[in-house]
Protein backbone atom coordinates (compact mmCIF):
# COMPACT_ATOMS: atom_id res chain seq x y z
CA UNK A 1 0.00 0.00 0.00
CA UNK A 2 1.69 3.40 -1.22
CA UNK A 3 1.15 6.12 0.93
CA UNK A 4 1.35 8.71 -1.90
CA UNK A 5 -1.05 7.07 -3.74
CA UNK A 6 -3.67 7.11 -0.30
CA UNK A 7 -2.40 11.46 -0.31
CA UNK A 8 -2.96 11.43 -4.04
CA UNK A 9 -6.97 10.05 -4.21
CA UNK A 10 -7.40 11.76 -0.37
CA UNK A 11 -6.57 15.20 -2.08
CA UNK A 12 -8.20 14.51 -5.04
CA UNK A 13 -11.37 14.05 -2.54
CA UNK A 14 -11.30 16.80 -0.50
CA UNK A 15 -10.68 19.08 -3.29
CA UNK A 16 -13.91 18.14 -4.99
CA UNK A 17 -15.95 18.47 -2.22
CA UNK A 18 -14.62 21.37 -0.83
CA UNK A 19 -13.91 23.45 -3.87
CA UNK A 20 -14.12 27.48 -4.27
CA UNK A 21 -13.03 27.98 -7.64
CA UNK A 22 -13.20 26.07 -11.27
CA UNK A 23 -15.98 24.39 -9.81
CA UNK A 24 -17.30 22.33 -12.58
CA UNK A 25 -20.50 19.55 -12.79
CA UNK A 26 -24.36 20.37 -13.30
CA UNK A 27 -24.69 20.38 -9.58
CA UNK A 28 -21.86 23.16 -8.64
CA UNK A 29 -22.02 25.17 -11.71
CA UNK A 30 -25.30 26.12 -10.49
CA UNK A 31 -23.87 27.66 -7.18
CA UNK A 32 -22.20 31.20 -7.52
CA UNK A 33 -19.39 31.69 -5.62
CA UNK A 34 -21.21 33.48 -2.65
CA UNK A 35 -23.43 30.21 -2.22
CA UNK A 36 -19.97 28.21 -2.34
CA UNK A 37 -18.08 30.67 0.55
CA UNK A 38 -21.14 30.34 2.88
CA UNK A 39 -21.50 26.92 2.72
CA UNK A 40 -18.05 26.80 4.05
CA UNK A 41 -18.23 29.86 6.37
CA UNK A 42 -21.34 28.32 8.15
CA UNK A 43 -19.77 26.02 10.87
CA UNK A 44 -17.22 28.96 11.23
CA UNK A 45 -19.42 31.23 12.30
CA UNK A 46 -21.41 28.55 14.56
CA UNK A 47 -18.54 27.89 16.20
CA UNK A 48 -17.35 31.52 16.68
CA UNK A 49 -20.78 31.68 18.39
CA UNK A 50 -20.53 28.56 20.76
CA UNK A 51 -16.57 30.23 21.56
CA UNK A 52 -18.35 33.42 22.48
CA UNK A 53 -21.50 31.62 24.15
CA UNK A 54 -19.09 29.96 25.91
CA UNK A 55 -16.54 32.67 27.20
CA UNK A 56 -19.06 34.86 28.16
CA UNK A 57 -20.89 32.30 30.73
CA UNK A 58 -18.54 29.87 31.89
CA UNK A 59 -16.42 32.64 34.02
CA UNK A 60 -19.34 32.91 36.42
CA UNK A 61 -20.21 29.61 36.94
CA UNK A 62 -16.72 28.10 36.64
CA UNK A 63 -16.70 26.79 40.25
CA UNK A 64 -19.90 24.69 39.38
CA UNK A 65 -18.44 23.84 36.29
CA UNK A 66 -15.13 22.24 37.64
CA UNK A 67 -17.01 20.19 40.60
CA UNK A 68 -19.64 19.42 38.24
CA UNK A 69 -16.87 18.12 35.21
CA UNK A 70 -15.11 16.26 38.16
CA UNK A 71 -17.84 14.44 40.01
CA UNK A 72 -19.66 13.38 36.18
CA UNK A 73 -17.14 11.67 33.66
CA UNK A 74 -19.34 8.77 33.77
CA UNK A 75 -21.86 11.06 32.10
CA UNK A 76 -19.31 12.74 29.72
CA UNK A 77 -17.91 8.80 29.11
CA UNK A 78 -21.90 8.74 27.88
CA UNK A 79 -22.15 11.53 25.72
CA UNK A 80 -19.10 10.29 24.03
CA UNK A 81 -20.30 6.64 22.94
CA UNK A 82 -23.16 8.29 22.14
CA UNK A 83 -20.75 9.92 19.43
CA UNK A 84 -19.45 6.05 18.88
CA UNK A 85 -22.77 4.94 18.62
CA UNK A 86 -23.63 7.13 16.06
CA UNK A 87 -20.87 7.09 13.87
CA UNK A 88 -21.67 2.86 14.02
CA UNK A 89 -25.31 3.02 13.40
CA UNK A 90 -24.63 5.69 10.10
CA UNK A 91 -21.73 3.47 8.71
CA UNK A 92 -23.79 0.26 8.84
CA UNK A 93 -24.28 0.62 5.26
CA UNK A 94 -21.59 3.02 4.23
CA UNK A 95 -19.40 0.27 3.28
CA UNK A 96 -22.44 -1.69 1.06
CA UNK A 97 -22.97 1.23 -0.57
CA UNK A 98 -19.30 1.78 -1.53
CA UNK A 99 -18.28 -1.11 -2.72
CA UNK A 100 -21.65 -2.29 -4.30
CA UNK A 101 -21.53 0.93 -6.23
CA UNK A 102 -19.99 -1.04 -9.44
CA UNK A 103 -20.57 1.41 -12.27
CA UNK A 104 -18.73 3.95 -9.81
CA UNK A 105 -16.05 2.31 -8.54
CA UNK A 106 -14.39 0.59 -11.96
CA UNK A 107 -13.53 4.11 -12.48
CA UNK A 108 -11.26 4.30 -9.91
CA UNK A 109 -10.13 0.31 -10.17
CA UNK A 110 -8.79 0.85 -13.76
CA UNK A 111 -6.31 3.46 -11.93
CA UNK A 112 -2.96 1.96 -10.94
CA UNK A 113 -3.98 2.24 -7.79
CA UNK A 114 -3.85 -0.69 -5.42
CA UNK A 115 -8.47 -1.92 -4.93
CA UNK A 116 -7.40 -1.82 -0.77
CA UNK A 117 -5.73 1.42 -1.06
CA UNK A 118 -9.17 3.03 -2.99
CA UNK A 119 -11.30 1.76 -0.44
CA UNK A 120 -8.79 2.67 2.58
CA UNK A 121 -9.35 5.98 1.61
CA UNK A 122 -13.11 6.14 1.10
CA UNK A 123 -13.54 4.81 4.51
CA UNK A 124 -11.29 7.79 6.01
CA UNK A 125 -12.94 10.27 4.05
CA UNK A 126 -16.27 8.62 5.53
CA UNK A 127 -14.24 9.28 9.40
CA UNK A 128 -13.81 12.71 8.02
CA UNK A 129 -17.10 13.53 7.28
CA UNK A 130 -18.67 12.24 10.14
CA UNK A 131 -16.26 14.23 12.48
CA UNK A 132 -16.92 17.39 11.16
CA UNK A 133 -20.12 18.23 12.94
CA UNK A 134 -18.85 16.83 16.18
CA UNK A 135 -15.59 19.30 16.27
CA UNK A 136 -17.92 22.09 14.91
CA UNK A 137 -19.55 21.91 18.34
CA UNK A 138 -17.03 20.03 20.86
CA UNK A 139 -13.86 22.30 19.37
CA UNK A 140 -14.85 25.49 20.63
CA UNK A 141 -16.72 24.18 23.71
CA UNK A 142 -13.23 22.58 24.70
CA UNK A 143 -11.16 26.09 23.70
CA UNK A 144 -13.71 27.97 25.65
CA UNK A 145 -13.30 25.95 28.84
CA UNK A 146 -9.63 25.83 28.28
CA UNK A 147 -9.39 29.21 28.31
CA UNK A 148 -11.33 30.02 31.33
CA UNK A 149 -9.90 27.32 33.32
CA UNK A 150 -7.04 27.84 35.71
CA UNK A 151 -5.08 24.73 35.08
CA UNK A 152 -1.96 25.41 32.95
CA UNK A 153 -2.10 22.41 30.95
CA UNK A 154 -6.08 22.79 30.22
CA UNK A 155 -5.69 24.23 26.35
CA UNK A 156 -3.62 21.01 25.94
CA UNK A 157 -7.46 19.56 26.12
CA UNK A 158 -8.13 20.77 22.73
CA UNK A 159 -5.92 18.51 20.70
CA UNK A 160 -6.15 15.56 22.78
CA UNK A 161 -10.36 16.17 22.02
CA UNK A 162 -9.68 16.20 18.19
CA UNK A 163 -7.34 13.32 18.72
CA UNK A 164 -9.54 10.91 20.97
CA UNK A 165 -12.26 11.98 18.86
CA UNK A 166 -10.92 10.79 15.45
CA UNK A 167 -9.83 7.34 17.17
CA UNK A 168 -13.41 7.14 18.10
CA UNK A 169 -15.08 8.03 15.48
CA UNK A 170 -12.44 5.26 13.83
CA UNK A 171 -13.45 2.26 15.62
CA UNK A 172 -17.50 3.34 14.92
CA UNK A 173 -17.14 3.76 11.46
CA UNK A 174 -15.03 1.14 10.90
CA UNK A 175 -17.18 -1.42 12.98
CA UNK A 176 -20.02 -0.04 11.51
CA UNK A 177 -18.97 -0.79 7.79
CA UNK A 178 -17.68 -4.10 9.10
CA UNK A 179 -21.40 -5.12 10.16
CA UNK A 180 -22.47 -3.78 7.12
CA UNK A 181 -20.52 -6.23 4.89
CA UNK A 182 -21.48 -9.21 6.88
CA UNK A 183 -25.21 -8.16 6.79
CA UNK A 184 -24.68 -7.59 2.86
CA UNK A 185 -22.96 -11.55 2.86
CA UNK A 186 -25.72 -12.73 4.20
CA UNK A 187 -28.38 -11.70 2.12
CA UNK A 188 -26.75 -11.19 -1.52
CA UNK A 189 -28.58 -12.27 -3.98
CA UNK A 190 -31.91 -12.90 -1.04
CA UNK A 191 -34.38 -10.33 -2.27
CA UNK A 192 -36.69 -11.37 -0.39
CA UNK A 193 -35.00 -11.38 2.76
CA UNK A 194 -33.18 -8.31 2.14
CA UNK A 195 -36.67 -6.60 1.52
CA UNK A 196 -37.63 -7.60 4.74
CA UNK A 197 -35.01 -6.75 6.98
CA UNK A 198 -35.07 -3.26 5.11
CA UNK A 199 -38.85 -2.92 5.91
CA UNK A 200 -38.55 -4.05 9.68
CA UNK A 201 -35.23 -1.72 10.03
CA UNK A 202 -37.33 1.40 8.57
CA UNK A 203 -40.43 0.64 10.66
CA UNK A 204 -38.53 0.32 13.38
CA UNK A 205 -37.10 3.98 13.31
CA UNK A 206 -39.87 5.85 12.56
CA UNK A 207 -41.90 4.07 15.20
CA UNK A 208 -39.12 4.33 17.78
CA UNK A 209 -38.65 7.88 17.51
CA UNK A 210 -42.35 8.56 17.13
CA UNK A 211 -42.81 6.97 20.60
CA UNK A 212 -39.69 8.66 21.55
CA UNK A 213 -41.56 12.04 21.08
CA UNK A 214 -44.06 10.78 22.98
CA UNK A 215 -42.86 9.72 25.93
CA UNK A 216 -40.77 13.16 25.84
CA UNK A 217 -43.48 15.36 25.73
CA UNK A 218 -45.56 13.35 28.11
CA UNK A 219 -43.33 13.62 30.92
CA UNK A 220 -42.85 17.19 30.31
CA UNK A 221 -46.23 18.32 30.09
CA UNK A 222 -47.15 15.88 33.27
CA UNK A 223 -44.19 17.00 35.18
CA UNK A 224 -42.77 13.60 35.16
CA UNK A 225 -39.27 12.86 35.23
CA UNK A 226 -37.01 14.92 33.12
CA UNK A 227 -36.21 12.72 29.49
CA UNK A 228 -32.74 14.03 30.03
CA UNK A 229 -32.57 11.77 33.68
CA UNK A 230 -33.74 9.40 31.70
CA UNK A 231 -31.64 8.86 28.89
CA UNK A 232 -28.87 8.65 31.25
CA UNK A 233 -30.37 5.72 33.49
CA UNK A 234 -30.54 4.22 30.00
CA UNK A 235 -27.09 4.90 29.49
CA UNK A 236 -25.97 3.91 32.51
CA UNK A 237 -28.17 0.43 32.13
CA UNK A 238 -26.29 -0.15 29.03
CA UNK A 239 -22.88 -0.20 30.10
CA UNK A 240 -22.60 3.31 28.26
CA UNK A 241 -20.68 4.99 31.22
CA UNK A 242 -18.15 1.99 32.06
CA UNK A 243 -14.68 2.69 32.47
CA UNK A 244 -14.10 -0.29 29.69
CA UNK A 245 -15.22 2.03 26.83
CA UNK A 246 -14.02 4.13 24.43
CA UNK A 247 -16.13 7.08 25.60
CA UNK A 248 -14.58 7.02 29.16
CA UNK A 249 -11.48 7.44 28.20
CA UNK A 250 -12.54 10.35 26.07
CA UNK A 251 -14.06 11.79 29.12
CA UNK A 252 -10.89 11.10 31.40
CA UNK A 253 -8.75 12.20 29.27
CA UNK A 254 -10.22 15.15 27.58
CA UNK A 255 -12.34 16.39 30.60
CA UNK A 256 -9.60 15.78 33.42
CA UNK A 257 -7.39 17.80 31.44
CA UNK A 258 -9.88 20.71 32.00
CA UNK A 259 -9.97 20.40 35.25
CA UNK A 260 -6.51 19.48 36.50
CA UNK A 261 -7.01 15.91 37.22
CA UNK A 262 -3.53 13.80 37.51
CA UNK A 263 -2.58 12.00 35.09
CA UNK A 264 -3.17 7.84 35.19
CA UNK A 265 -1.10 5.36 33.21
CA UNK A 266 -4.42 3.35 32.95
CA UNK A 267 -5.38 6.59 30.56
CA UNK A 268 -2.46 6.20 28.95
CA UNK A 269 -2.50 2.53 28.42
CA UNK A 270 -6.54 2.64 26.85
CA UNK A 271 -5.28 5.42 24.33
CA UNK A 272 -2.75 3.30 23.41
CA UNK A 273 -4.90 0.53 22.78
CA UNK A 274 -8.10 2.22 21.16
CA UNK A 275 -5.63 4.08 18.74
CA UNK A 276 -3.99 0.47 17.59
CA UNK A 277 -7.83 -0.72 17.88
CA UNK A 278 -8.83 1.85 15.01
CA UNK A 279 -5.86 1.48 12.69
CA UNK A 280 -5.97 -2.05 12.43
CA UNK A 281 -10.21 -2.31 12.04
CA UNK A 282 -9.65 0.55 9.38
CA UNK A 283 -7.04 -1.79 7.74
CA UNK A 284 -9.96 -4.76 8.41
CA UNK A 285 -12.52 -3.18 6.68
CA UNK A 286 -10.59 -2.14 3.44
CA UNK A 287 -9.14 -5.57 3.22
CA UNK A 288 -12.89 -6.65 3.61
CA UNK A 289 -13.79 -4.37 1.09
CA UNK A 290 -11.70 -5.85 -1.36
CA UNK A 291 -12.90 -9.06 -1.00
CA UNK A 292 -16.50 -8.12 -1.04
CA UNK A 293 -15.89 -6.42 -4.36
CA UNK A 294 -14.09 -9.24 -5.82
CA UNK A 295 -16.41 -12.03 -4.69
CA UNK A 296 -19.04 -10.17 -6.31
CA UNK A 297 -21.56 -10.53 -2.94
CA UNK A 298 -22.73 -6.94 -3.74
CA UNK A 299 -23.88 -7.01 -7.07
CA UNK A 300 -27.04 -5.13 -8.01
CA UNK A 301 -28.18 -8.02 -10.27
CA UNK A 302 -27.38 -11.28 -8.17
CA UNK A 303 -29.48 -13.73 -7.31
CA UNK A 304 -29.24 -17.21 -5.38
CA UNK A 305 -29.63 -20.01 -8.19
CA UNK A 306 -29.86 -23.52 -7.49
CA UNK A 307 -27.53 -25.95 -9.54
CA UNK A 308 -29.92 -26.97 -12.36
CA UNK A 309 -30.70 -24.35 -14.40
CA UNK A 310 -34.48 -23.84 -14.30
CA UNK A 311 -36.07 -21.88 -17.02
CA UNK A 312 -38.85 -19.54 -15.91
CA UNK A 313 -41.52 -18.49 -18.56
CA UNK A 314 -43.56 -15.52 -17.52
CA UNK A 315 -46.89 -14.57 -19.12
CA UNK A 316 -47.65 -11.23 -20.51
CA UNK A 317 -48.49 -8.83 -17.71
CA UNK A 318 -52.42 -8.38 -18.32
CA UNK A 319 -53.32 -6.05 -14.88
CA UNK A 320 -56.51 -6.69 -13.94
CA UNK A 321 -59.12 -4.17 -12.35
CA UNK A 322 -60.51 -4.37 -8.76
CA UNK A 323 -63.64 -6.59 -8.63
CA UNK A 324 -67.00 -4.35 -8.86
CA UNK A 325 -64.69 -1.29 -10.69
CA UNK A 326 -64.62 -1.45 -14.24
CA UNK A 327 -61.86 1.33 -15.03
CA UNK A 328 -60.10 1.32 -18.82
CA UNK A 329 -57.10 -0.47 -19.35
CA UNK A 330 -54.50 2.75 -19.28
CA UNK A 331 -56.53 3.44 -15.34
CA UNK A 332 -55.77 -0.28 -14.37
CA UNK A 333 -52.07 -0.50 -15.59
CA UNK A 334 -51.09 2.84 -14.13
CA UNK A 335 -52.37 1.97 -11.10
CA UNK A 336 -50.81 -1.14 -10.90
CA UNK A 337 -47.41 -0.29 -12.13
CA UNK A 338 -47.29 2.34 -9.67
CA UNK A 339 -47.82 0.34 -6.19
CA UNK A 340 -45.43 -2.09 -7.85
CA UNK A 341 -42.54 0.02 -8.62
CA UNK A 342 -43.05 1.20 -4.94
CA UNK A 343 -43.45 -2.46 -3.60
CA UNK A 344 -39.82 -3.27 -5.23
CA UNK A 345 -37.78 -0.81 -2.66
CA UNK A 346 -38.91 -2.22 1.02
CA UNK A 347 -37.94 1.60 2.40
CA UNK A 348 -40.09 3.25 -0.13
CA UNK A 349 -43.43 1.62 0.46
CA UNK A 350 -41.90 1.74 4.13
CA UNK A 351 -41.62 5.49 4.54
CA UNK A 352 -44.44 6.01 2.05
CA UNK A 353 -47.01 3.55 4.39
CA UNK A 354 -45.42 4.84 8.39
CA UNK A 355 -43.86 8.20 7.32
CA UNK A 356 -47.32 10.24 8.31
CA UNK A 357 -46.41 9.17 11.96
CA UNK A 358 -43.93 11.69 11.86
CA UNK A 359 -47.12 14.58 11.50
CA UNK A 360 -49.51 12.51 13.07
CA UNK A 361 -47.77 12.44 16.33
CA UNK A 362 -47.81 16.18 17.21
CA UNK A 363 -51.64 15.75 16.79
CA UNK A 364 -51.88 12.71 18.78
CA UNK A 365 -49.52 14.37 21.98
CA UNK A 366 -52.10 16.66 23.78
CA UNK A 367 -54.27 13.50 24.17
CA UNK A 368 -51.81 11.25 25.23
CA UNK A 369 -49.64 13.26 27.55
CA UNK A 370 -52.79 14.80 29.18
CA UNK A 371 -55.11 12.25 29.45
CA UNK A 372 -58.16 12.52 31.72
CA UNK A 373 -57.30 16.17 31.41
CA UNK A 374 -59.05 16.36 27.58
CA UNK A 375 -61.84 13.48 28.63
CA UNK A 376 -64.10 13.10 25.50
CA UNK A 377 -61.39 15.02 23.19
CA UNK A 378 -59.01 12.40 22.90
CA UNK A 379 -60.79 10.73 20.28
CA UNK A 380 -60.88 14.07 17.93
CA UNK A 381 -57.16 14.57 19.11
CA UNK A 382 -56.81 11.08 17.24
CA UNK A 383 -59.23 11.66 14.41
CA UNK A 384 -57.04 14.74 13.31
CA UNK A 385 -54.26 12.07 12.84
CA UNK A 386 -56.11 10.54 10.25
CA UNK A 387 -55.89 13.76 7.78
CA UNK A 388 -51.87 13.46 7.33
CA UNK A 389 -51.98 9.75 6.57
CA UNK A 390 -55.22 10.65 4.20
CA UNK A 391 -53.51 13.84 2.29
CA UNK A 392 -49.99 12.28 2.30
CA UNK A 393 -50.98 9.03 0.75
CA UNK A 394 -51.95 11.22 -1.82
CA UNK A 395 -48.90 13.01 -2.20
CA UNK A 396 -46.45 10.41 -2.20
CA UNK A 397 -48.11 7.83 -4.62
CA UNK A 398 -49.57 10.38 -7.34
CA UNK A 399 -47.10 13.52 -6.98
CA UNK A 400 -43.87 12.29 -5.45
CA UNK A 401 -44.31 8.79 -7.95
CA UNK A 402 -45.78 11.00 -11.14
CA UNK A 403 -42.51 12.76 -10.78
CA UNK A 404 -39.86 9.96 -10.56
CA UNK A 405 -41.42 8.50 -13.88
CA UNK A 406 -38.97 10.68 -15.26
CA UNK A 407 -37.80 9.47 -18.91
CA UNK A 408 -40.62 7.14 -19.13
CA UNK A 409 -42.84 9.91 -19.56
CA UNK A 410 -41.55 10.35 -22.59
CA UNK A 411 -42.45 6.53 -23.67
CA UNK A 412 -46.22 7.57 -22.52
CA UNK A 413 -46.16 10.91 -25.03
CA UNK A 414 -45.09 8.59 -27.89
CA UNK A 415 -47.47 5.95 -27.13
CA UNK A 416 -50.40 8.56 -27.30
CA UNK A 417 -51.25 7.45 -23.48
CA UNK A 418 -54.63 9.12 -22.50
CA UNK A 419 -52.58 11.05 -19.54
CA UNK A 420 -55.13 11.99 -17.60
CA UNK A 421 -56.62 8.60 -17.24
CA UNK A 422 -52.63 7.85 -16.23
CA UNK A 423 -52.79 10.06 -13.16
CA UNK A 424 -55.96 8.89 -12.11
CA UNK A 425 -54.62 5.52 -11.99
CA UNK A 426 -51.77 6.94 -9.47
CA UNK A 427 -54.38 8.95 -7.39
CA UNK A 428 -56.46 5.21 -7.23
CA UNK A 429 -53.50 3.56 -5.99
CA UNK A 430 -53.24 5.25 -2.74
CA UNK A 431 -56.87 5.14 -1.91
CA UNK A 432 -56.62 1.35 -0.23
CA UNK A 433 -53.96 2.77 1.78
CA UNK A 434 -55.85 5.47 2.77
CA UNK A 435 -58.88 3.16 3.69
CA UNK A 436 -57.03 0.81 5.78
CA UNK A 437 -55.46 4.09 7.81
CA UNK A 438 -59.33 5.05 8.21
CA UNK A 439 -60.53 1.88 9.16
CA UNK A 440 -57.09 1.30 12.32
CA UNK A 441 -57.47 4.85 13.27
CA UNK A 442 -61.83 4.30 13.76
CA UNK A 443 -60.85 0.76 15.90
CA UNK A 444 -58.69 2.81 18.09
CA UNK A 445 -60.93 5.59 18.38
CA UNK A 446 -64.20 3.15 19.01
CA UNK A 447 -61.53 1.24 22.02
CA UNK A 448 -61.47 4.93 23.58
CA UNK A 449 -65.09 6.49 22.87
CA UNK A 450 -67.67 3.86 21.98
CA UNK A 451 -70.18 6.48 21.33
CA UNK A 452 -68.09 7.78 18.26
CA UNK A 453 -69.15 4.97 16.25
CA UNK A 454 -72.01 6.84 14.44
CA UNK A 455 -69.25 9.57 13.00
CA UNK A 456 -67.06 6.15 11.96
CA UNK A 457 -68.40 5.49 8.36
CA UNK A 458 -68.84 9.34 7.73
CA UNK A 459 -65.06 9.79 8.28
CA UNK A 460 -63.55 7.13 6.46
CA UNK A 461 -65.58 7.70 3.12
CA UNK A 462 -64.51 11.69 3.68
CA UNK A 463 -60.99 10.55 3.76
CA UNK A 464 -61.18 8.15 1.00
CA UNK A 465 -62.53 11.18 -0.98
CA UNK A 466 -59.62 13.27 0.65
CA UNK A 467 -56.98 11.27 -0.12
CA UNK A 468 -57.81 11.14 -3.99
CA UNK A 469 -58.55 15.04 -3.79
CA UNK A 470 -54.94 15.16 -2.20
CA UNK A 471 -53.75 12.94 -5.21
CA UNK A 472 -54.79 15.43 -7.99
CA UNK A 473 -53.70 18.10 -6.50
CA UNK A 474 -50.31 17.04 -5.73
CA UNK A 475 -50.17 15.35 -8.94
CA UNK A 476 -51.33 18.80 -10.71
CA UNK A 477 -48.41 20.61 -8.61
CA UNK A 478 -45.88 17.67 -10.19
CA UNK A 479 -46.62 18.15 -13.92
CA UNK A 480 -46.42 21.90 -13.52
CA UNK A 481 -42.88 22.19 -11.40
CA UNK A 482 -42.04 18.85 -10.12
CA UNK A 483 -38.07 18.13 -10.58
CA UNK A 484 -37.96 15.42 -13.10
CA UNK A 485 -34.66 14.43 -13.02
CA UNK A 486 -35.16 13.63 -9.42
CA UNK A 487 -34.22 9.91 -7.80
CA UNK A 488 -36.45 8.05 -5.51
CA UNK A 489 -33.45 7.37 -3.51
CA UNK A 490 -33.62 9.38 -0.69
CA UNK A 491 -30.26 10.82 -0.40
CA UNK A 492 -27.58 11.93 -2.76
CA UNK A 493 -23.87 10.81 -2.14
CA UNK A 494 -21.46 12.69 -0.04
CA UNK A 495 -23.69 13.83 2.17
CA UNK A 496 -25.96 16.21 -0.43
CA UNK A 497 -29.34 17.35 0.05
CA UNK A 498 -32.03 15.09 0.21
CA UNK A 499 -33.48 15.07 -3.39
CA UNK A 500 -37.05 16.31 -3.05
CA UNK A 501 -39.03 15.70 -6.46
CA UNK A 502 -41.55 18.82 -5.17
CA UNK A 503 -39.82 21.96 -4.48
CA UNK A 504 -40.67 25.80 -3.31
CA UNK A 505 -44.35 26.45 -3.51
CA UNK A 506 -45.45 23.14 -5.18
CA UNK A 507 -44.56 21.80 -2.12
CA UNK A 508 -46.29 24.00 0.12
CA UNK A 509 -49.37 23.60 -2.23
CA UNK A 510 -49.45 19.72 -2.32
CA UNK A 511 -48.73 19.28 1.49
CA UNK A 512 -50.70 22.23 3.07
CA UNK A 513 -54.17 22.75 0.89
CA UNK A 514 -55.23 19.05 1.21
CA UNK A 515 -54.78 19.41 5.34
CA UNK A 516 -57.09 22.76 5.05
CA UNK A 517 -59.74 20.86 2.94
CA UNK A 518 -59.34 18.14 5.30
CA UNK A 519 -59.78 19.55 8.51
CA UNK A 520 -62.17 22.02 7.43
CA UNK A 521 -64.46 19.17 5.59
CA UNK A 522 -63.96 16.15 8.18
CA UNK A 523 -64.16 18.37 11.78
CA UNK A 524 -67.25 20.54 9.99
CA UNK A 525 -69.16 17.45 9.45
CA UNK A 526 -68.35 16.05 13.21
CA UNK A 527 -69.18 19.07 14.59
CA UNK A 528 -72.17 19.81 13.13
CA UNK A 529 -73.22 16.47 14.03
CA UNK A 530 -72.52 17.36 17.29
CA UNK A 531 -74.40 20.89 18.19
CA UNK A 532 -77.11 20.10 15.39
CA UNK A 533 -77.32 16.18 15.55
CA UNK A 534 -76.06 13.21 13.44
CA UNK A 535 -77.93 13.23 10.45
CA UNK A 536 -76.08 16.79 9.59
CA UNK A 537 -72.90 14.76 9.50
CA UNK A 538 -74.57 12.86 7.12
CA UNK A 539 -75.90 15.60 5.20
CA UNK A 540 -73.14 17.52 4.60
CA UNK A 541 -71.27 14.43 3.80
CA UNK A 542 -72.70 14.10 -0.13
CA UNK A 543 -71.27 17.93 -0.51
CA UNK A 544 -67.66 17.09 0.85
CA UNK A 545 -67.79 14.09 -1.17
CA UNK A 546 -68.27 15.67 -4.57
CA UNK A 547 -65.84 18.69 -3.60
CA UNK A 548 -63.52 15.96 -3.58
CA UNK A 549 -64.75 14.26 -6.63
CA UNK A 550 -64.84 17.85 -8.61
CA UNK A 551 -61.21 18.60 -7.54
CA UNK A 552 -59.80 15.29 -8.48
CA UNK A 553 -61.42 15.42 -11.87
CA UNK A 554 -60.16 19.05 -12.42
CA UNK A 555 -56.82 18.23 -11.57
CA UNK A 556 -56.25 15.17 -12.83
CA UNK A 557 -56.95 16.75 -16.12
CA UNK A 558 -54.73 19.81 -15.36
CA UNK A 559 -51.89 17.38 -14.50
CA UNK A 560 -52.64 15.04 -18.06
CA UNK A 561 -52.73 18.20 -20.35
CA UNK A 562 -49.27 19.96 -18.53
CA UNK A 563 -47.75 15.83 -18.82
CA UNK A 564 -48.53 15.98 -22.61
CA UNK A 565 -46.94 19.14 -23.70
CA UNK A 566 -44.02 18.68 -21.06
CA UNK A 567 -40.77 19.21 -23.07
CA UNK A 568 -37.97 16.21 -23.03
CA UNK A 569 -35.13 18.10 -21.23
CA UNK A 570 -37.27 18.10 -18.19
CA UNK A 571 -36.91 14.69 -17.88
CA UNK A 572 -33.32 13.99 -19.90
Amino acid sequence: MSSSDLLFLLREDLTRSFRLRNAKGKRTEKRGLLKRVLKFSIPVIVGGVILWGVLAIAPMFWDLIESFISENLGMGAAIFNAVLLFSFVGSIMISVTTVGSTSKMEYLLITPIKMRTIFLEKTIIVIFYNSIIWMMIGVPIFLGLSIVSPFAFALLSVPAFIIMLLILITIGVSAGGLIGLGIARAVAGRRAIKQIGTAIMSAVAIIGTTLYYVSFYANSWNGGPNPLDALFDLANSLGFTSILTPGYTVSSVTLGLLVGAPWRWQDLLSVSLFLVLGIGMVLLNSYVSEMAHYSGWLASDATRTSKEAVRKEHGTWNPRSFPGLKQSNIVTASLWFNITSVRRDARVITNYLLGPIRFAIFLVIPGLAFGDGFGDFTSYFILAALIPFATSYGLYFAGYELVYEGTNIMNLQLAATNLEEYVRGKVYSAVPFAIIASLIVSIIVLFISPLMWVYLPAVIVACTFLCMASGGIAANQAAKSGDFKADRSFARRRGAAIQTPLRGWSSVIASLVPYAIGYAGVFGMILAGVFFGVPYTYAILPVFVLFCWRLTTQYTRSAGLKLAQIDATKYL
